[in-house]
């Protein structure tokens, strides 16, 4: 295995490590989840908990719990740890 091989970092193990965490989810509609993860599939379809739906810098819904479809996601970002 090559030093690149070893190193790399699949990103559906990192979300699959990251349960409970809170990440933001763009979809390629140009909306946003914040919330966080409660399980994550190999098709990276996502049931996130505590979610807010945004668009911009508007607020549209909060939902206990959400379920996104991992082909309608644009990119998915972890929330930094304070």
């Amino acid at each position: 295995m090559s030093t690149a091989q070893a190193g790399a970092r699949r990103p559906l193990t990192i979300l699959q490590k990251s349960t409970k965490k809170r990440v933001t989810v763009r979809l390629k509609n140009e909306v946003e989840y914040k919330g966080k993860i409660d399980s994550v599939d190999q098709y990276m379809n996502l049931i996130m908990t505590d979610a807010e739906e945004s668009r911009g810098e508007r607020t549209l819904a909060n939902y206990g719990r959400v379920i996104v479809r991992g082909n309608n996601v644009l990119f998915i970002r972890l929330e930094r740890e304070l």
